[in-house]
């Protein structure tokens, strides 16, 4: 099984600043693009200035649904960084307010992650008594960890009332 704990938290305002893409949701089998959020990535790493990146490993995946769009979502594949920075050319800034929210974890080789994805919002997510509330959906990464390792964690943080 590929879902760890889950726990409600409060998450503080934080300002996200990386590469953003457009596509389906995983839900949408026959529209995802797989590429994707990987590309997002790599374009992050690849041209993130190194001397703005924080000092601790934590990175972000930031989901917005994209409205009137019938399943598509921006991501935003970044890092957190002070409210007053200034994004370089080719990245933008997405302010993600406070806010409680149901953290799964995700465990395993992140090729298995659109299963953990579904668990954790038709199982987790009902059984837990929560309302998904409007707001962006994260993901919490430690950029220090293997994606393809068999004991490989990571956050699916819903916004929860």
């Amino acid at each position: 099984m590929p879902l760890g704990s889950s726990k409600t938290t409060p998450h503080p305002q934080r300002t996200i600043c990386g590469v953003g893409v457009e596509f389906y949701s995983i839900m949408f089998g026959d529209l995802y693009d797989p590429t994707a959020i990987p590309g997002a990535w790599q374009k992050f790493w690849a041209e993130f200035p190194k001397k703005d990146l924080p000092m601790h490993n934590t990175a972000f995946g930031v989901s917005t649904p994209i409205e009137g769009s019938n399943g598509k979502l921006h991501y935003l594949a970044g890092v957190e960084v002070n409210a007053d920075y200034v994004a370089p050319e080719g990245f933008e800034i997405r302010v993600v307010p406070d806010g409680n929210y149901l953290d799964v974890t995700h465990v395993g080789p992140i090729t298995a992650l659109a299963q953990s994805y579904g668990e954790a919002y038709g199982v987790v997510l009902p059984q837990s008594g929560h309302e998904m509330r409007e707001a962006a959906h994260l993901e919490l990464y430690d950029a220090m960890l293997n994606p393809m390792a068999d004991d490989y964690t990571m956050g699916i943080l819903i916004p929860v009332k």
